[in-house]
């Protein structure tokens, strides 16, 4: 059953990246909460507490009330984890109790200059960024999700203290051309990531050692990387960022590696740290273009396995999961 929200102009207006003009166009968004992942939950009673960041501008603070993240509450609390959300700054009090802590979407704060230009920054502190990686350090995990520009960034200055490298913008590759516009070039806005085009990395513990992922959707995102192993979706080789979301002739500020990634996973003093660019990829929602083309490319779509994905992030991000 796929129930209309409240705010279908908020999700439109969200995903409108997506879209170009003279080629399809997102025309509603819907979510499908009642999906129910087809699982075997732990059945080991691990008590592991997860606190979930809405005090900062993330998803859970969206005031239309859509949040796109009832599949993902509904299968941790199947799989045995005790969630709860943080309203107040993130201190080292305010997660003494916490095992894992979600910062899921995290944008930056636009400043507006009397000159008329603009600038961003992040909404962290520098207290809170310490307290979370002392919270790592000692053993906790962290799920950092993130987006591309122009509200990419606000979790820079965590990113920097783990060492990991981001780059704002948009991810493009020759071999997955935008699906909203192949014709004229659009940076790519659909990645299915699987093991045979060398985009999933099956030698990752978090999928090596958990339940069945042959292939992962993904949206479009911002480039992260860090040490190669540490990928558990890497990009394409020779994927351009671009700060835009259009390639054109006057557009020549981007940058090629072959090192950018969509999701990595790592070890980082006694914790683990899980950062991804699409906030979109464990989200419930369902888009339909003006072609009548209904997309599932989220974490409830039949053809990928986005939700086992999920399940083996959180059970690997645990420190009281395989003791």
């Amino acid at each position: 059953m796929f129930n209309k929200p409240s705010a279908t102009a908020f999700l439109i207006a969200m995903f409108a990246s997506f879209s170009v003009a003279a080629q399809k166009q997102l025309a509603d968004a819907v979510t499908d909460s009642d999906y129910k992942h087809a699982f075997t939950p732990l059945d080991q009673q691990h008590g592991t507490r997860v606190l979930i960041d809405r005090f900062h501008q993330t998803i859970y603070t969206n005031d239309e009330g859509t949040t796109g993240a009832e599949v993902m509450l509904e299968i941790m609390e199947r799989d045995g984890f005790d969630t709860g959300f943080a309203d107040t700054p993130l201190t080292s009090a305010s997660l003494q109790n916490a095992d894992i802590l979600i910062i899921h979407g995290l944008p930056n704060e636009r400043v507006e200059l009397a000159s008329g230009e603009t600038f961003h920054h992040s909404p962290l502190s520098a207290e809170e960024v310490e307290a979370i990686v002392r919270f790592v350090d000692e053993g906790g995990g962290l799920y950092l999700s993130l987006s591309h520009f122009p509200g990419g960034s606000g979790a820079a200055p965590l990113l920097n203290a783990f060492s990991v490298k981001f780059r704002d913008g948009y991810i493009y590759s020759k071999a997955y051309p935008s699906f909203t516009d192949h014709e004229n070039g659009r940076c790519s806005h659909y990645f299915g990531m699987s093991r045979g085009d060398d985009t999933l990395n099956a030698d990752h513990p978090m999928i090596k050692n958990g339940l069945p992922v042959e292939r992962i959707d993904y949206h479009c995102g911002a480039a992260i990387f860090r040490n190669p192993e540490d990928a558990v979706l890497p990009f394409p080789k020779g994927s351009e960022n671009h700060i835009d979301g259009t390639l054109n002739t006057e557009h020549v500020i981007y940058e090629t590696s072959d090192s950018y990634a969509g999701m990595i996973g790592f070890n980082f003093g006694k914790g683990k740290v899980v950062a991804a660019a699409d906030q979109g990829m464990f989200r419930n929602f369902i888009f339909t273009f003006d072609t009548d083309e209904r997309v599932y490319v989220t974490i409830t779509s039949p053809d990928n396995d986005n939700a086992n994905l999920f399940v083996n992030m959180m059970r690997w991000l645990s420190p009281k999961i395989g003791e």
